[in-house]
């Protein structure tokens, strides 16, 4: 009896082994063994400013890759055509059929944003009113902490809405509005803080507010009461206690 119970588990031990040695050699995506393989880079940039996207996601043949200074690479995918979908917040999602061949393959992928030419003027008059004079860091932060907001289920889900918001005493969410300092024209540094806010650049980390501390010297305001991120110029950017 002890003799058939070594026998039986030399049996199963070998079973094992041999188990592992043949899976050792398959893919761990499930690619069959043997099958020609590529590695697809792509640069991916904004259709109009040309900037590269520091953040979004490529997939294609079910493996996704995080785009990362305007860069992804994805290796391990069958040679052959495959479909490529691109995202990215704020922008229009792109697929394209792709033609991998086994070594390396390139692309260049051209993304749209979702915004009118209208609506990205007033975007950047908003940030031309809100941080003229302060350094080019701090302008794309405050243009960064709006868009931060369009993606926030706390507000509303639109740049436009989010700009033009008021709360519930009638009051703008942003003081330019209301002062009117929102009409005057930007200047370019303005409109490219806004390009490089689209793309993904985001001093703010995260922010959905920003203030000048100089300018609010009572600390009972319900904006000393919030999430304090970073101090870039003259600002103080925030997350809302809400978000």
């Amino acid at each position: 009896m002890k003799r058939k119970h070594i026998l039986f588990s030399s049996v199963i031990l070998l079973m094992l082994v041999l188990t592992g040695c043949l899976n050792s050699g398959r893919p761990q995506d499930g690619t069959p063994p043997g099958t020609a393989t590529g590695t697809l880079t792509g640069t991916v940039v904004d259709s109009t400013s040309g900037l590269g996207l520091w953040s979004g996601q490529a997939t294609i043949a079910g493996r996704t890759s995080q785009i990362s200074g305007g860069q992804f690479q994805i290796a391990n995918i069958p040679a052959g055509t495959h479909t490529l979908t691109v995202t990215k917040a704020h922008y229009q999602d792109r697929t394209i059929q792709v033609h991998v061949s086994s070594g390396s393959s390139m692309i260049e992928v051209k993304m749209d944003h979702l915004y009118s030419a209208a609506h990205l003027d007033l975007f950047a008059r908003l940030v031309h009113a809100e941080s003229r004079g302060e350094p080019y860091e701090g302008q794309v932060a405050v243009a960064a902490s709006v868009l931060n907001r369009v993606q926030n289920r706390n507000y509303p889900n639109s740049l436009y809405g989010v700009i033009t918001q008021r709360d519930s005493r009638g009051y703008a969410q942003y003081s330019p509005i209301d002062d009117g300092s929102i009409n005057t024209p930007a200047g370019q540094s303005a409109k490219d803080a806004v390009s490089d806010a689209l793309v993904g650049w985001d001093p703010s980390q995260g922010a959905t507010g920003f203030f000048a501390p100089a300018k609010v010297p009572n600390k009972n305001n319900w904006v000393w009461k919030q999430v304090s991120i970073v101090q870039i110029g003259n600002h103080l950017f925030f997350r809302a206690q809400i978000d």
